[in-house]
This record gives structure tokens, C-alpha cells and sequence, in this order.
């Protein structure tokens, strides 16, 4: 969301990073442009193939059941387009599930509502404990143990802990199936992609490990800190027994592009403008804060590495991209008060302090 430089690559728009080893060549391409590696090929019929035996193994099956399945809702184009195609194209009796964990814009509920009524979805809104929040955040941000130099820790952390949490819901309901909407790059990344090429798969793997080894390092901190740690903070596996998640965009073709005019015809969706006024995606508050410090560390956020990636696979323009970036919304205030909320004013001061210097704009509004 925040640029740091204008050295980046003229194909993709991806920054030059010395931290993730990204460089910029005397033609103006990075690395991955530079290869002009053709996009991994997916055998999407057999994809699909498989992604409707599931929901056939659970259709029919178990007819008592009041919902075959879980959509997790966020308000972005994602999970829209995700319960359009359950609801509409595969019929699928579900519940909707939106997950309040007290640092969310009010579009996110909005939308999320939106969408569920226009499919007639029933749907619940799951707080979680205001006060576990602060303490959960504000370890993830400040843990020296788990701390990231992009600061993507936080996203890691956080979207294994949601869609534990999800799942864990499912479980309690007799709920068979949960539908998370995560893109094909989050979803490498939660090591859950299939049929992918060796060296995508050998990278999830490693992935994968290094996860494994963080979550048990987080486990250890939060128990030392604050005792106990329940199971769906840093979760081992992301489904407990007796539940099956599926992730609808690694048995579909990603295009986010007509997704958001599908959605925009058929649910009256509206982009959450909150980030940029040119809309590819949207999060919570807390995104803006570590994509400011992953800024400030001179590094390319996970986010910059999907939209880069997603150019080069022709489903995003680059003309689009760079929109996005040009009108990001850069205000510090909105961060300062996140990090009061969080308690942890004096760790942000220092984290800037050592990376930027205090002439920084966040690091004067922290002191004042």
C-alpha cells in the first residue's frame, strides 16, 4: 500500500527490496520479469472436478443438517464473488460468517450483511473478546520472537487464527464444509494449494516449515506473557477434526476483475474504499499499520508481492495497480490511534525511531 522508492520493476510495478532479495536490472525489470517464466499451468477441469466431489460427498449425505456449509464473509470482492458462486451456481444451503475482531471499518459489516441478504443467506456476526484482541494484536506486533521485518507476521497469524476460528464455529454447528475465500497466492501460503508444479510445491513446503517452527515460537511466547494459549490463536492445523475447509479460487481461474462486476450486478456490492480509491482489495484497520512499517523497513509487503504477481499473470492491469498506489490513502492518524488503542506507543516509537528516524510522521504523532 505504501511505496518507499521509485526503483521498481516498469512490468509489474514490484519495489526494489535488498531485505526479500528483490533487484531491478538496467532494463527496469525485476527478476521474475526479467525470466519471463510463463504462469504455472492448473489442470482446471480436473480442479473443478474435484471441488464439486466435495460438495457432492456432503449434499445428500447428510440431509438433517441445516447448513451444508460455512462462507466466511468479509465485505471485499472475494468472499462476495465466493458465496455467488456457492449460492448461485452450486445451489448450497449455507451460513454466512463474519468475524468482528474489534479493528474492522464498518463497511466491512455493511457489505457483509449486503451480501448475505441479496443471497438469502442466513448469517451471524462472531465478536470476539475486545480486551483478548488488544492483548493478541499487540503480541503480534511487538513479540521480537515472531517479529518480521515486513511485518508480515501479523496477516500470517491472523488469518490462520480466523479461519480456526471459523472452522471451530462449523464443528460446534455440525457444519460439514467451511469456504474461506483467500486468493491463489494466500493460499500457497497457507501450504493448502493442490497440483502445483515442483517448485511451487517445494516452496509451499518450505513454507509450510517455517510456519510450523513460527506458530510453536508464538505458542511459547503467549504462554510465557499471558499463560494458557487457546488453540485458535496459533493453531497447528486450520480444521479440527470432522471438518473440511475449502478454498473455492485454487479450483477456479483467479480474475478479480470480472469478479467485482459480477458482484457489483448481481449484490449491489460496493468496494470499501478505505485503502485507495482505485478498489483491488480491502482489509482492516490493523493492515494499514504493519504496511506502514513494512514501508518504513524499506520491504515489499505480501500484499505488493500478490498485486506484482497477479500482473504478470494477466489478471490484474498495470495501469491499475499503479492507480491504486498513487491514491492510497497515506494519513497517519488513524495509525496512531490503532497504536494507543493497542497500548504500545512506546514499541511503535522505537520501531520507527531505529528504521526511519524521528522526523517520521507517525513517530511525531506517537510523541506529541
Amino acid at each position: 500500500m505504501f511505496r518507499y522508492t521509485t526503483t521498481a520493476c516498469r512490468k509489474c510495478n514490484l519495489q526494489e527490496d535488498t531485505f526479500h532479495g528483490i533487484t531491478i536490472d538496467a532494463q527496469g525489470l525485476c527478476q521474475f520479469c526479467a525470466k519471463q517464466a510463463p504462469p504455472p499451468q492448473r489442470d482446471w477441469p480436473r480442479l473443478k472436478t474435484l471441488f464439486e466431489d466435495t460438495l457432492a460427498g456432503v449434499r445428500g449425505r447428510l440431509p438433517r443438517l441445516p447448513h451444508e456449509g460455512l462462507v466466511m464473509l468479509s465485505g471485499g470482492k472475494d468472499s462476495a464473488y465466493m458465496a455467488h458462486l456457492l449460492k448461485d451456481v452450486y445451489g448450497m444451503n449455507l451460513l454466512g460468517f463474519i468475524i468482528d475482531i474489534n479493528y474492522e471499518y464498518p463497511e466491512t459489516f455493511d457489505n457483509a450483511a449486503t451480501i448475505a441478504r441479496r443471497l438469502e443467506i442466513p448469517y451471524v456476526v462472531y465478536r470476539q473478546d475486545p480486551a483478548l484482541m488488544r492483548r493478541y494484536y499487540r503480541y503480534l506486533f511487538c513479540e521480537p520472537g515472531i517479529h518480521q521485518q515486513d511485518c508480515g507476521q501479523v496477516c500470517t497469524f491472523c488469518g490462520r487464527f480466523l479461519i480456526r476460528t471459523a472452522t471451530e464455529f462449523a464443528r460446534a454447528m455440525g457444519i460439514p464444509l467451511v469456504f474461506s475465500g483467500h486468493n491463489p497466492d494466500q493460499i500457497l501460503l497457507m501450504g493448502q494449494a493442490v497440483e502445483l508444479e515442483p517448485a511451487q510445491r517445494e516452496f509451499m513446503e518450505f513454507t509450510m516449515a517455517v510456519v510450523a517452527e513460527d506458530t510453536a515460537t508464538a505458542r511459547a511466547g503467549w504462554q510465557a506473557a499471558h499463560g494458557p494459549c487457546p488453540e485458535r490463536l496459533f493453531p497447528e492445523s486450520l480444521a479440527p477434526a470432522g471438518v473440511q475447509l475449502v478454498f473455492p479460487y485454487q479450483h477456479f481461474p483467479y480474475l478479480p476483475e470480472t469478479m467485482m462486476q459480477v458482484v457489483r450486478e448481481r449484490l449491489d456490492w460496493t468496494p470499501i474504499k478505505r485503502f485507495s480509491k482505485t478498489y483491488i482489495a480491502s482489509g482492516c484497520r490493523l493492515v494499514k499499520l504493519w504496511s506502514y512499517l513494512a514501508r518504513c523497513g524499506n520491504t515489499n509487503s505480501y500484499v505488493d508481492f500478490e498485486f506484482s504477481n497477479q500482473v504478470r499473470n494477466g489478471t490484474l492491469a498495470l495501469e491499475t495497480v499503479r492507480a491504486f498506489y498513487d491514491q492510497a490513502d497515506t494519513g497517519c492518524e488513524e495509525l496512531a490511534e490503532i497504536a494507543r488503542d493497542l497500548g504500545m506507543v512506546d514499541e511503535m516509537r522505537r520501531m520507527l525511531r531505529d528504521r526511519v528516524g524521528e522526523d517520521d510522521e507517525l513517530y511525531r504523532l506517537l510523541a506529541s
